[in-house]
């Protein structure tokens, strides 16, 4: 500590005082008795300085002692054989009590101040740090009222190897089912409180080194929040993946509000360097018209950052207005031991849950989903795994069910989940353009005032209600009501300016297969190319101009260029284009949405690029042909999201163009279908990419892993 005071210098100090006092009394002068008078305050000070000092050094040596004791306490063999089962929390529980019980025996006599006495990484150092503050007595004249001590002491750098925590040497690390026998059931579920009973709260607990729930397979899961709701088999859902019970995170309120209800549940273990892979099963409780029957997931924040809807439907058919009712999170978190607390996160409406590092996430599921996460642990340790609900709290949320953490992969097949509804070759949607219904006056064969936002085809879901194909760069264009490919009506892309229809459409991840069929409206009878092979190659255009014929009139003869009639079919994610956007006034100028949420009437990202492959798929260039063709291209949708069909008139832009009808959407199968079409094209979508890596504190992740 610097300058000491000790017991020879206290009598040195002693014998110098008294010499002082006795030199005051033979002197009869003034001078003497005024110095003495004026510096005994600051003599007696130093005097009372030098024994508070001591007393703090003496006390510091017992901080010192205990700080030695504990370290070899901690070195034992027999007290480090706690650390083989890789539950270090007994470990470190053992020596703080150790550090309480010696700092008794040597009459410190003062306040520990230290909150963690004891500090153990895992697998590697071990060290004591202990703190406290010596109340004064004569330096309170000073303005001190206390000296602050410490003393450290360093155990060791590493465990012996004997002594490493080595983990379960089972495949399985957790088994969850949440089939432990209920305390209690209410109508079909009971909640358990952070603290382990069962009721509800008001308020929002913090994490707790209690565990709130200990499942029937003995892992123990800390709930933060309000509960963790226990349900039956036919409570929720009609029946449950694995045994009679579900859970459900966003749980009753104790104040009857029903807000704010969203908790999560946390399991700590001892995870060795290695692959792992985890499993659960997901479900929504409540409907989103707007999402079905799709199933909504990701391993990224971004990858659902556009699902928002807040039309849907409560368990007792009530209509609200919330989004994301549903949604779950899933984290894994590095942690110094097994009793230190998880970080956290605030959930969407401002709860302080665990969990921070996001590695999968579910909004909607209407029917039970598996999800898979593959992981790869790069620094051996504890880790905490965490579920937690988000998105409104309002009691009403995803169902889990099966957990399970495994070392390299879990035994039997990962669920598909590509969407049941749709079988191999099911037809999804259709629009053939018959409706509405557009009048034609006497001797004319189109109708230039056609409004295709109200086309809305035949499809039980994907397009918004009561929204058909957005229209760019006006919302108008000619409807036909002869010659048609298909039926008695038809559209014409290219009129007075060159036109795009696009619509939009919730894929899950598959293949699909895009179709419509196309007619030139200009016949020529030479110096024009046809429409491009499969998969599309280059977007070149005929040049050239002449005279041609109209394709339902062979008398009416007109002058074009030979790329009047080319049309492009082109796909993009709706997080990656701008999207023109439907209801305008007919003839008015098409606004769109760009990517960043702005709203112009130039798009920042077109969805008729076909010079940005990055952004835009290309599906098929029709340039030319004298008769009908049923064109079509199969796509591959790696992540969940709405994607934008456009078709769109290319060349150049005068009263003439292609001919557009019987557009089709139709289901091939699953990513991992058994014989995948060939040629299929991968509509980019925003990062993270399918299969890349993700790197977080201790481990990686494989991004959307499209299980199984």
């Amino acid at each position: 500590m610097g300058s000491r005071l000790t017991n020879a210098h206290i009598h040195a100090a002693s014998k110098r005082f008294k010499r002082t006092l006795s030199r005051f009394g033979n002197d009869t002068g003034g001078n003497i008795a005024l110095i003495f008078g004026l510096s005994a305050v600051m003599i007696f000070t130093a005097l009372g300085a030098g024994l508070d000092l001591s007393r703090a050094y003496l006390a510091r040596q017992k901080l010192s002692q205990v700080a030695t004791l504990a370290c070899q306490y901690a070195s034992r063999s027999t007290i480090l054989d706690t650390l083989t089962s890789g539950t270090g929390s007994a470990y470190a529980s053992q020596v703080t009590s150790y550090i309480t019980t010696a700092w008794q025996n040597q009459n410190v006599n003062l306040n520990q101040t230290n909150g963690s006495p004891f500090t153990y990484a895992q697998g590697g150092a071990a060290n004591v740090s202990l703190s406290a503050s010596v109340p004064t007595t004569f330096m309170q004249i000073a303005g001190f009222t206390a000296i602050p001590i410490q003393a450290q002491s360093h155990c060791y750098d590493t465990p012996s190897a004997a002594h490493q925590p080595v983990p379960d040497s089972s495949q399985t690390v957790i088994n969850e089912g949440f089939e432990a026998t209920p305390n209690g059931t209410v109508n079909g579920w009971t909640s358990y409180l952070p603290n382990g009973s069962t009721g509800t709260q008001a308020t929002a607990t913090g994490w707790s080194s209690a565990a709130g729930y200990t499942g029937s397979n003995g892992t123990q899961w800390h709930i933060t929040g309000y509960c963790l709701e226990q349900d039956q088999a036919g409570n929720i859902k009609s029946s449950v993946p694995d045994g009679n019970y579900s859970i459900e995170l966003d749980c009753d309120r104790g104040d009857g509000s029903g807000k704010g209800a969203n908790s999560s549940i946390s399991a700590v273990n001892y995870l060795s360097a290695g692959s792992y892979e985890l499993r659960y099963y997901y479900a929504s409780r409540v409907s989103y018209s707007s999402y079905d029957p799709t199933y909504l997931c990701g391993s990224a924040a971004s990858d659902l950052s556009w699902a928002n809807s807040t039309s849907w439907s409560g368990a007792v058919g009530n209509t609200y207005t919330g989004s994301r009712t549903n949604q779950v999170n899933v984290y894994l978190d590095f942690s110094s031991s097994n009793t230190a607390a998880p970080p956290t996160h605030t959930t969407l409406d401002g709860v302080t849950l665990a969990g921070s590092n996001l590695i999968d996430m579910c909004v909607y599921g209407p029917n039970w989903i598996q999800r898979s996460v593959t992981i790869n642990v790069t620094t051996p340790g504890y880790y905490w795994l965490t579920f937690a609900a988000d998105g409104s709290g309002d009691s009403l949320g995803g169902q889990l069910d099966a957990i399970q953490l495994c070392r390299v992969s879990c035994t039997g097949s990962v669920q598909d989940n590509f969407t049941k509804a749709w079988a191999a070759s099911s037809l999804l949607f259709e629009d053939t353009f018959e409706s509405p219904t557009y009048t034609f006056s006497w001797g004319a064969t189109s109708n230039t005032s056609g409004n295709v936002n109200n086309s809305v085809g035949a499809s039980s879901f994907w397009t918004v209600a009561g929204s058909g194909w957005a229209n760019a760069p006006t919302n108008q264009l000619p409807y036909w009501n002869s010659g048609c490919p298909q039926g008695t009506q038809c559209v014409q892309l290219g009129w007075n300016s060159n036109s795009l229809i696009s619509n939009s459409f919730l894929f899950v991840p598959g293949y699909y297969q895009v179709s419509y069929k196309y007619q030139s409206q200009a016949l020529f009878s030479s110096g024009v190319s046809n429409c491009s092979t499969s998969p599309v190659t280059s977007t070149t255009l005929p040049t050239g101009s002449g005279i041609g014929t109209l394709w339902n009139n062979s008398f009416s003869f007109l002058f074009a260029n030979y790329d009047t009639n080319a049309v492009a079919m082109l796909m993009s994610n709706g997080q990656m284009a701008s999207t023109p956007n439907t209801g305008n006034s007919l003839g008015s100028t098409t606004s769109y949405t760009n990517p960043s949420g702005t709203v112009t009437t130039t798009a920042a990202y077109p969805p008729n690029s076909t010079v940005s492959p990055t952004t835009v798929s290309l599906l098929d260039v029709c340039r030319y042909s004298s008769t009908a063709q049923t064109r079509t291209a199969t796509v591959f949708i790696a992540k969940p999201g709405w994607y934008w069909l456009t078709l769109a008139a290319l060349g150049t832009s005068d009263s003439y163009g292609g001919i557009v009808d019987d557009v089709k959407i139709t289901a091939l199968g699953s990513p991992y279908m058994s014989s995948p079409p060939s040629g299929a094209v991968t509509i980019p979508v925003p990062s993270p990419q399918p299969g890349s890596t993700i790197a977080y504190t201790g481990f990686t992740i494989t991004a959307d892993p499209l299980a199984p």
